[in-house]
């Protein structure tokens, strides 16, 4: 089995470490946000790092209106889109490519504004949408939405029937006549949520886990979905190509007959989308692949771990607890047989389990 951890680089490792209680303390949050756009090396970050402090100060150095922070925030709007942002390219997802071709996305811009507002003291969110990211800020006098992949884009809304135009890009056109084009905007709010600015940066991992998708590198991707989901758990951009990596590599590691790994997988596209029939029958069979191998191998530490991960998850039916039950009467001879009574307790314990269910 491939160690998973290896896939990741030392600083990624290190920042998933960073964020497993869904906090950063280790990195700071620009740091982050060129660790998840694919900087691997330390003399690396700090290059960027300086990149970032240089351009934070010369924006501090504005005459700003300090009794208009909006009017402030839409004067950095608009110096970012004059000097960084200046070409939108969809694949442009990531904040080396503005450092280096003052090329964005929707996802790279919002996390650069974002960030600067933040570290200039204005509080900034972002929302989440099926299809699309962009800012908020909430406690000025009044809320700002701001679409951070248009020059035009600061306070949006007071042109909404202009922004359902620009949102209409990002929809077939048969769902545009399906919704109506003047209910884009609450479609797209409807289906969204509100997220912090750590929340926003997972949206980085996700993006290079899709092109790591597409040039088949699934184990990558996987990890990098996995790196993505400890900074934001409902990401509600990626739940479609979530599962479809999800499937397209649990069935690749089922086919490699990689059942352990397969098991991994599957299980976990079953915790997050109990409701999917196909993952939940694909994990069993995992599971129970696994288990045959494990008693091939009489390997009872993994047969006992892969039992009760598969408790947890409650998508054995009445058949394949009776086929479990069997499979222990098995390790129960064994056990017998060669006198182990710790481990034949072990088994004891999970057949009285399964009966009791």
């Amino acid at each position: 089995m491939v160690d998973a951890a290896s896939l990741l680089s030392p600083l990624e490792s290190r920042l998933q470490k960073d964020i497993e209680d869904a906090r950063l303390d280790t990195f700071s949050k620009i740091e982050a946000a060129f660790i998840l756009s694919g900087v691997k090396q330390s003399d690396s970050l700090e290059y960027y790092k300086d990149w970032y402090y240089h351009l934070l100060d010369k924006i501090r150095g504005f005459p700003f209106d300090k009794f208009n922070q909006a009017a402030a925030a839409g004067q950095v709007f608009s110096y970012l889109h004059t000097s960084w942002l200046k070409t939108y390219q969809r694949e442009s997802t990531d904040l080396l490519s503005i450092v280096h071709n003052q090329e964005y996305n929707c996802v790279a811009a919002t996390i650069l504004y974002n960030l600067i507002c933040e570290d200039l003291g204005w509080m900034t969110e972002a929302f989440e949408t099926p299809t699309h990211v962009y800012t908020i800020f909430s406690n000025f006098t009044q809320p700002i939405t701001v679409e951070n992949t248009s020059p035009l884009g600061f306070d949006i809304m007071k042109n909404l029937h202009e922004y359902s135009i620009y949102l209409r890009q990002y929809y077939p056109e048969n769902e545009v006549y399906r919704i109506g084009l003047d209910r884009l905007y609450a479609y797209e709010n409807s289906n969204g949520r509100m997220i912090n600015n750590t929340e926003l940066l997972g949206l980085l991992a996700y993006n290079r886990a899709y092109f790591a998708r597409n040039n088949e590198d699934y184990a990558i991707a996987y990890e990098l979905v996995l790196l993505a989901q400890s900074f934001n758990i409902d990401s509600r951009s990626n739940v479609r190509f979530e599962k479809n990596l999800y499937y397209i590599w649990g069935k690749k590691l089922f086919d490699e007959e990689r059942y352990d790994e397969a098991f991994s997988v599957l299980a976990d596209a079953v915790y997050r989308y109990p409701d999917m029939s196909d993952f939940v029958q694909n994990t069993r069979a995992a599971f129970f692949q696994s288990l045959n191998r494990y008693w091939l191998n009489r390997d009872w530490q993994n047969t006992k771990r892969i039992i009760e991960e598969i408790h947890v998850l409650n998508v054995l039916e009445e058949k394949d607890q009776n086929r479990l039950y069997r499979l222990l009467e098995q390790w129960s001879r064994h056990f017998h047989r060669i006198s182990e009574k710790s481990c034949l307790k072990d088994v004891n314990e999970l057949r009285e389990e399964i009966k009791s269910n």
